[in-house]
């Protein structure tokens, strides 16, 4: 089996719509892939999101799931590995600010500082939102690149981090080595003679998947595929 694919899929807006459950129909398609390959899953959610969004067979079955941009492992349901970092107060002081000073017209909700595991999601909008409102926030944030500016503000004072944008309100920062990067070192290291394919919706540069990309076409034999969501994962597997 040396020349089994290493298959490799981001979660959120890849194999499920964005923070929604997948769906029982991409399910049902993706139980018979899982079964026949070698499937790890590589996400910046942590593994309770990961379970929220995902069926537990499915949780349980793939080859592996990286949480928290690669910072924690599971295989079969049991922590194999974890890394973590305490953030600078003058960090969180600064990101307190970006909300208390936003533009965003509409309302605001909690959970816009989440800790995970090697890693803060930071997210004007506050996490605890309704859908739709993500949806109201992507359009605004679209016009005015409020992230963009902030990522950029922060990168040059904090160059200890990785900053890159994550799914549609928010975006990841990572102390650098702690980042999605490191799940092409740790996938290599098992599978030195494998070719991995790594499927993602945000490949390109700013992207919260980049970093993987980028590690994976530099350790060669890799492919990366960019999809724009669970049906063109269904129609590149031919699922």
């Amino acid at each position: 089996m040396s020349h089994q694919v290493i298959y490799v899929f981001d979660m959120d807006g890849t194999l499920t719509p964005a923070r929604l459950p997948m769906t029982e129909d991409f399910a049902a398609r993706f139980r018979p892939f899982i079964a026949t390959n070698k499937v790890y899953i590589a996400s910046g959610s942590d593994v309770k999101k990961i379970y929220e969004q995902m069926p537990k067979d499915m949780c349980e079955n793939v080859s592996g799931l990286y949480c928290s941009m690669g910072n924690e492992l599971y295989i079969h349901g049991e922590e194999i590995y974890h890394h973590d970092f305490t953030p600078e107060a003058s960090l969180l002081e600064r990101l307190e600010n970006y909300r208390k000073n936003t533009l965003y017209p509409y309302t605001l909700y909690p959970n816009y500082i989440e800790k995970r595991i090697g890693m803060l999601n930071f997210s004007i909008l506050g996490r605890d939102c309704p859908h739709d409102e993500r949806y109201r926030y992507k359009l605004w944030d679209d016009e005015h690149q409020e992230r963009r500016k902030i990522a950029d503000e922060l990168i040059p004072l904090y160059p200890q981090y990785d900053i890159s944008l994550g799914g549609n309100i928010s975006m990841d920062i990572v102390p650098k080595g702690f980042g999605k990067d490191q799940i092409g070192d740790h996938l290599r290291a098992q599978y030195p003679d494998n070719k991995i394919v790594f499927i993602g919706d945000r490949t390109e540069k700013g992207g919260n998947d980049y970093e993987l990309a980028r590690r994976l076409t530099e350790l060669g034999n890799s492919e990366v595929i960019n999809v724009d969501g669970p049906d063109d994962v269904i129609s590149i597997l031919n699922l």
